[in-house]
Formats: C-alpha cells, structure tokens, sequence
C-alpha cells in the first residue's frame, strides 16, 4: 500500500498563516471537510482543505478583482462623472453617481459597466437615436432589430421576448407602447401559438385552433406532449407538466442560495467529461468553492418508469450508471454530492445536509 501523507489542523493553520490568515476551525476531518477559512482582511469563507492547498484558492472576495469601488470610480471618470460611494458590496448593491452637469442618481455598477447606462437625467433630455432605441427595447426584455435612426417619423422593427416583431416609431415606443400581441389588442391565432411554442423550445402540434379556452397539442423540447388552452400557456405562463422537475430543481435552487448565495452557472464542470460523454455529466445545483453539490432527483432515478424512459428498461439502466459515474468523478475530485430525493422535503433536508458538513450551524 502506498504511503499516504495525512494532514491535520495544523497543516490548516499553516497554510492560512502563510497567506496572511487565519484557519478558524479547531478540528479537521479529512480533506474533504470544509473548515472555516479568514483572509488579512477579515473576510470569511467555507472551503475544504483540498481545494485551499491544492486548488492553491484563497479569499474570493479579494481575488475577485472584477467589480469593485476602484472599478467603479475609473468608469465613472471614463464618463467625466464620479462615483461618490466610498465601499462596494456586490453588483446588484447600488452606489452613488455624479454625471458632468452635476446631477445625483443611485445605480448598481453592473448596470453601468455592462449595461452602459448612465445618467438618467442627461438621457431624458437627449436626442432620440438608435442607442436610445436599443436601450429602452433592452429594458423590456425585448430588441430593436433596426440598425438606424433617421428621424422620429420613421418606422423601426422591434421585438418583444416572446418573438414576435412589430413596426413602430421610437417616439410611441419612449411613450409606453409595446408589443400588441403581448397586450392582448392582436386576435389570437394558431400562428401565435406556434410563436410561443417555439419561443420555449417546443412546439404547438395542433393544426386548428378555436378559441383561447379550448385545448391545443403541446411538445416540449424534451418530447413530452400535453394538452392545454391557449390562455393557460400564454397568459398563466404554464408550460410542460412533465417537466415539474425543474421546478422542483429551481425550489431547491432557492433555498441554499438563502444560506450559501447563488451556485455556480457552471453545471457541466471538467472533471465530468468522459470520452463516453465528452460535453459532460450534469450537476443540478454546484458549489464549487464549498466542494459541494445537489442533485435533484425525481422518481425516475430509482424505479423504472415507461415514460420517462421511452418504454425501454436499458433506458433506465444507463440512467442508474451514468448517476453512479457522476458520484465516483465527485468523489475523486473531492465533491460532496448530496441528494434530494422526490418524497423528501428540500426545506429539512438541505439545511440538514449543509449543518452536517459544517456549511452553516
């Protein structure tokens, strides 16, 4: 058997002493525990002692060098203005912003830096043009698809986030006015149900449609065919019932982000990809600064059901043994994988798990 080095508390300590910190965790388990970290400047975290001494990863609020008050105010003298907040907390913590003409409004940075606005004042008295244009259709979640303004007599082509395209002057759409369809002031008709259909992925499988109240095919982008009325789907936002899982999933979501803030946007991390699935093994809820993971598992990962899987059994073999693999590459790459099983109740057992790996007391 090979020799293996085993580590302790005081190896913790070390290397936290080394950066400048402090461990503040009085036992260590193994490598994969997370233990309480402290930065020189006070800040603290939960990370497991590989990821820390391996990983070579240290504080992330200091590294993150991305956003921060520095950022903040070199921007906002890129924009002959200033910003006149002295701390940043995160991206959606508003600060305080001077323009040239002197006047004060409150934004979040990202909105500035990503979203390039900036004063609001100066932009009511300016000009109408085409960056205007994009502007507003960006805060309706929708896009102005014209790649020029002329005057506020010209029609421009707009579109909402449902998909649809409209002509219309700016002016009208600076008033108020939006997407008619989305309003309600359109006729429906099959087209828009096939409209919304595609805008989710799926598709309206109905060849006639009536009126809002009688039921039309459904498929959702994984194969799952439904019937419902059209003012279920376009007006209560419902969609595929079959797919509950994400719902659940999304539930899940919510409650650790109250205790840990939001996972990682990664779901599909490196050491998950296999020559037999080169884009990668899925993780449902992933936090990777923690050696953490949930996955959200509904009935079909533990018994055989026909429709789930396509009325092959093999089908829910190979979904036993990819859940099987996926929990090895965790184990290897020192995740802890926690499940939530479908006749559990995520808001005991999540908390349960996190209190049992020292996440939170």
């Amino acid at each position: 058997m090979p020799f293996q080095l085993k580590f302790s508390i005081y190896d913790a300590c070390k290397i936290a002493e080394s950066r400048g910190g402090q461990c503040l965790s009085d036992n260590y388990i193994n490598c994969n525990t997370p233990l309480r970290w402290k930065c020189v400047k006070g800040h603290k975290w939960t990370a497991n002692f590989h990821s820390i001494k391996n990983g070579k990863t240290w504080c992330s609020i200091c590294s993150d060098t991305r956003l921060n008050i520095s950022i903040a105010k070199e921007l906002a003298y890129s924009k002959n203005g200033e910003c006149l907040s002295e701390e940043y907390i995160n991206n959606r913590s508003p600060l305080l912003w001077r323009c040239g003409k002197g006047h004060e409004w409150t934004a979040n940075l990202i909105s500035i830096k990503h979203k390039k606005t900036w004063c609001p004042g100066c932009r009511r008295v300016k000009p109408l043009n085409l960056e205007i244009a994009k502007q507003i259709a960006c805060d309706r979640n929708g896009k102005c698809l014209s790649t020029e303004y002329k005057n506020s007599n010209v029609l421009m082509q707009w579109q909402c986030n449902m998909g649809y395209k409209w002509n219309a002057i700016l002016s009208s759409i600076k008033a108020g006015r939006w997407c008619l369809h989305c309003a309600g002031s359109i006729p429906h008709t099959l087209e828009i149900a096939k409209q919304i259909a595609h805008s989710r992925n799926g598709k309206c499988l109905s060849s006639e449609y009536k009126n809002l109240e009688t039921d039309l095919i459904w498929s959702c982008a994984e194969g799952h065919e439904w019937y419902a009325p059209l003012s279920r789907i376009k007006n209560q936002g419902a969609w595929c019932p079959y797919c509950s899982k994400y719902k659940r999933e999304n539930l899940c979501r919510e409650i650790v982000s109250k205790y840990l803030g939001p996972p990682s946007k990664i779901r599909q991390p490196e050491f998950l990809k296999t020559p037999e699935h080169p884009s990668g093994l899925h993780l449902d809820i992933y936090y990777p600064e923690y050696g953490f993971a949930i996955e959200v598992q509904g009935e079909q990962h533990k018994h055989y059901i026909e429709f789930f899987h396509r009325g092959d059994p093999n089908n829910f073999i190979k979904q036993q043994e990819r859940d099987q693999l996926k929990k090895e590459l965790c184990e290897e790459n020192w995740i802890v994988l926690r499940y939530v099983w479908y006749y559990e109740d995520p808001y005991v057992i999540i908390p349960e798990n996190l209190r049992e790996l020292g996440l939170i007391e």
